[in-house]
């Protein structure tokens, strides 16, 4: 409990530290790098931020606007996962097909989703389509290693024992492999979701009128650094929020079921 105490002051320590360095960075201009009122705008105040924060909050505006990318970030996300858990599967099982596939994916797996987007505006125009396509290319990469891996990992002697037993290979995937992966496939979900909320960004800048790449498009145009810093502020507290709510519970409790197993 007293180390669980330590750590939860620590890190609001390191949180007043990062707004007193901020504050005085904003009321200095920037360490005397700018004049007064052009650091404030550059870097407006925490007090400002905050001020800004409450009132998108109290519109609705910045509560709208993360419901729409998240839905578009759990579309791409699920599209990913649809599509590369399988894909990893099948890679793993298939020595023929990782052969084939292998060069392809390491070809395109360190493309980031900003990439993509020249491609989605002509292949999907300007609109929600365009948007997933990119959020599903980034998040699949992650999806497909970590399948991959975890069918890798499998003992080869419960598998030989299914097939002994007459097993096909649905019922081997069914019966062996897809349990045996779970853990995996919770990392590469993880890292898959992560990978998709950051080229939500990017995706929401090819011409679709809501969500946070918007709202960050409008602070940009606009000059109004607090919008600017409120939203990347965002996007670290939702994943912050999605990990430690959701993934790693989850992480846990695979962690000690495949220990047990």
């Amino acid at each position: 409990m007293k180390k669980k105490l330590k750590v939860i002051l620590q890190g609001f320590l390191s949180f007043a530290v990062l707004l007193i360095i901020w504050n005085i960075a904003s009321n200095t201009g920037i360490f005397g790098r700018v004049d007064v009122d052009r650091g404030r705008l550059l870097l407006p105040p925490p007090v400002e931020v905050a001020k800004e924060l409450w009132e998108i909050l109290k519109s609705g505006y910045l509560p709208y606007n993360i419901w729409v990318s998240m839905k578009r970030v759990l579309s791409g996300f699920l599209i990913a996962a649809a599509i590369g858990t399988p894909v990893g599967i099948l890679m793993g099982m298939s020595t023929t097909l990782r052969n084939f596939l292998h060069p392809i994916f390491r070809l395109f797996s360190p493309i980031p989703g900003v990439a993509w987007v020249p491609l989605a505006i002509l292949w999907f125009g300007l609109g929600n389509s365009a948007a997933v396509f990119i959020i599903t290319m980034g998040a699949l990469s992650p999806i497909i290693t970590n399948t991959l891996q975890g069918v890798m990992e499998v003992d080869e002697k419960l598998i030989q024992v299914l097939r002994i037993m007459e097993a096909n290979k649905w019922q081997i995937i069914k019966k062996c492999i897809v349990p045996s992966i779970i853990p995996y496939l919770v990392s590469g979900f993880k890292l898959g979701l992560g990978f998709a909320w950051r080229a939500v960004i990017a995706a929401e800048l090819v011409g679709v009128p809501e969500g946070l790449g918007y709202v960050l498009n409008v602070g940009r145009n606009t000059a109004n650094t607090a919008i600017t810093l409120i939203t990347i502020l965002s996007l670290g507290v939702i994943m912050i929020l999605m990990e430690n709510l959701f993934f790693t519970p989850l992480e846990r409790y695979t962690a000690n079921w495949k220990a047990k197993e």
